[in-house]
């Protein structure tokens, strides 16, 4: 499965989330989404996080302590990573390009369906 798919399967789940599970996880990902668009280097990039750690400024904002919210982050994460690989696994690519190739007269092109449950 390809990169944008991983990734409209992971925007679903994030979705689904409780609301204080959602702040807590698109609050620290857009902070080092953030810091990463910054980075010219991984190593810049592991300063950057060091230097105004997203999980310490989640934890003032939603008045946690660092280890909650760690303890969080990483409950949230590993329920991602289980549904969408639940997902990834029932998800078909279904191969229409001999039905319509020949309609649209692009001989060139495929055309596939993706079924997620």
């Amino acid at each position: 499965m390809n990169d944008g798919m991983i990734a409209y399967l992971l925007k679903s789940e994030v979705a689904k989330l409780g609301e204080e599970q959602r702040q807590l996880y698109r609050f620290i990902i857009e902070l080092e989404d953030a810091l990463a668009e910054q980075a010219d280097t991984v190593e810049e990039f592991r300063r950057l996080l060091v230097l105004h750690s997203p999980f310490e400024q989640a934890a003032y904002r939603y008045n946690r302590s660092l280890k909650e919210v760690s303890a969080m982050m990483q409950q949230i994460e590993a329920e991602l990573g289980d549904k969408i690989e639940a997902r990834r696994e029932r998800a078909k690519w279904l191969d229409y390009t001999d039905r319509f190739a020949g309609e649209t007269g692009r001989e060139d092109k495929q055309f596939f369906l993706f079924v997620s449950e």
